[in-house]
């Protein structure tokens, strides 16, 4: 059977080598103190997703800008339409108040027969 204050001083010795290990860990990796690990992103990689944002940026004002020009064509463009179904309505009326009179004309022809 082990005695106690073996097991005591076994104890306290491997707490110390513990404690002297973690020590020398931490000394030699600075960002476990901190509490976070920090990475440094490559100056080249910051450069790049700096460009594409600029693109991203640029193809979506682009979109936007042919969107509303695209809208503004259209809008213009159902203005003429209405107007010309407008001036088409009005020309299929006329025409059809004018066979109208001919097809009474003919009608009052075949009635009373030719004027003399």
């Amino acid at each position: 059977m082990p005695d106690s204050g073996n097991a005591e001083q076994i104890r306290m010795v491997a707490e110390q080598v513990a404690d002297t290990a973690i020590s020398r860990f931490a000394s030699q990796h600075p960002e476990i103190r901190r509490g976070t690990v920090v990475s440094e992103i490559p100056a080249p990689l910051k450069w790049a997703a700096a460009v594409v944002a600029a693109l991203f940026t640029a193809g979506t004002a682009t979109l936007a800008f042919w969107l509303f020009n695209s809208v503004s064509l259209m809008s213009v463009t159902l203005a003429r339409m209405d107007e010309r179904m407008a001036n088409y309505a009005t020309a299929q009326e006329a025409r059809i108040d004018q066979l109208e009179g001919r097809v009474e004309g003919l009608e009052l022809y075949h009635r009373q027969g030719p004027v003399r």
